[in-house]
This record gives C-alpha cells, structure tokens and sequence, in this order.
C-alpha cells in the first residue's frame, strides 16, 4: 500500500493540486495498492497560516500521517530533510491539474 499526499483547497479526487504546498487549506490523502485507489481521506492543513516555519511543520505532519510520496508543484526547501528522512518521495507536478489526473504520474 502506498499513501500519497497533494496538497488542495477543499480536497477529494475532483479537487485541484494547490499552487503551494505549506499554504494549502487541505491535503487529500490517497491509499493506493497496485494502482488502485482503496481510500481517500481530506485532512486539514494545521500550519496554513503559520507566519514561520511552516516548511518543516508541515513535512513533519505528512511524515506522521505515513505518506509515501507527495505529489506537489513546488519544492519544500526547509522541509526536505525531514520528508526524505521519513522515507517520502517527492514528484512534482502541476498546480491547477485535478488530484485524480496527477496520481496518473504514478503510473508505470
């Protein structure tokens, strides 16, 4: 099983990738077992409007929720240790695109 993470406005599969990572409202939380997706769980952005460091908080928060990969359209400087000590991989992918259409990026 693999837990991917996007960051969205309002979440769900019809939703759209959020421009920013540490800033989007929500993150639509995906389980995926050989390619199939098996649940999809919205859950609040609890660092959104942190006025500092906000990076590291929120890589630290997809680390505990036990994602995978995260799919984003921009790169997570302050959290990036954090997130590739936990393990997660990061693909990048086009803010605006629908969370369904990027978790084609997974495809192989």
């Amino acid at each position: 099983m693999i837990r991917v993470a996007v960051p969205t406005s309002e979440g769900g599969l019809e939703d759209k990738v959020h421009e920013s990572l540490v800033r989007a409202e929500t993150f639509t939380l995906v389980d995926l077992e050989s390619g199939e997706v098996k649940n999809v769980e919205i859950v609040e952005n609890p660092y959104r409007k942190e006025p500092y460091g906000a990076g590291s908080k929120v890589a630290l928060f997809l680390v505990n929720l036990g994602v995978n990969v995260l799919l984003t359209p921009m790169d997570c400087p302050k959290g990036k240790a954090i997130l590739d000590a936990g393990g997660v991989r990061i693909i990048k992918v086009g803010a605006g695109k629908r969370v369904e259409e990027v978790l084609g990026s997974l495809q192989t």
